[in-house]
């Protein structure tokens, strides 16, 4: 992954609070940041010279000159004061952020995950979705989805017949777990009754080093760009979320051709009565 910003975010919840203090200087003085030496950069993050070392290990680079290679391959983020902006400029600067999300997710897709993910799906009697709060519509799409392929699949909107769920589940299940952080303590609580139940899990999440993606089979991550709204920052994930599903429900659907020919017509037979 050739994005420094996104390096950052995915480890950023495993940072420790100089280490944070490194983070949040670099990604709002990006700018500034490239022409610092390393006791500049230290001094300005209030951290020691060997600090920013391990943070540039952290993140997977070899050391601070590396991280000098990043920053200045950089760019400030065009998606500043959106809230000033012309209606144009705002639609120009949503159609950017996600299409980026997209092209940084991509790049994060390993091969051999997305075989291992389908694998775990149709070796499993049944696939239940998880999610709460904004992840909830991501599960209900994936849950509509998966609903037209060869899987039996389940998902429920409210969370104690979640747990209920991840409690009767077995290792001939799988489940599915949508989480924007992967440390949400409610989520953790399905997790470790998954966990002890032995059920696979399969998850989407924009953090790397959680709970979650620590205890799952599989996980993909899907960097998150932010747009900035009067300080508050709105969060353009879903797309790249949605097009993962979107990937795994197609994988899935060739993989099983036969039975998933046959499944879609009887869909389609029980969708005519809509019309």
């Amino acid at each position: 992954m050739d994005n420094l910003k996104n390096l950052i975010q995915v480890n950023y919840l495993s940072f420790t609070k100089k280490e944070k203090q490194i983070a949040d200087f670099i990604l709002g003085n990006i700018d500034k940041a490239k022409s610092l030496s390393i006791s500049e950069l230290a001094n300005a993050c209030n951290v020691a010279d060997s600090t920013i070392s391990l943070f540039a290990k952290k993140i997977g680079l070899s050391g601070f000159k590396e991280l000098n290679v990043y920053l200045n391959n950089q760019h400030q983020n065009i998606l500043e004061n959106t809230a000033d902006d012309s209606g144009e400029n705002v639609i120009k600067k949503v159609f950017e952020s996600n299409i980026r999300s997209l092209e940084n997710t991509s790049k994060l897709v390993d091969h051999s995950d997305i075989n291992k993910a389908i694998s775990i799906m149709n070796n499993s009697k049944k696939m239940v979705f998880f999610a709460l709060g904004g992840s909830t519509p991501i599960a209900l799409d994936a849950y509509h989805k998966f609903l037209r392929s060869p899987l039996d699949v389940e998902f429920n909107l409210e969370y104690h017949m979640q747990l209920l769920k991840a409690g009767k589940l077995n290792e001939q299940s799988c489940a599915f777990i949508i989480s924007h952080r992967g440390n949400n303590p409610d989520i953790l609580r399905l997790v470790n009754l998954l966990k002890d139940n032995n059920v696979p899990i399969i998850s989407i999440t924009s953090f790397d080093n959680t709970p979650l993606v620590d205890f799952s089979e599989v996980s993909f991550l899907t960097p998150t760009e932010e747009l900035d709204y009067n300080n508050a920052g709105i969060y353009t994930r879903r797309v790249s979320q949605l097009v993962l599903v979107d990937l795994l429900f197609t994988l899935c659907i060739s993989s099983q051709r036969k039975e998933a020919i046959s499944n879609l017509e009887k869909m389609q037979e029980a969708l005519k009565y809509t019309k």
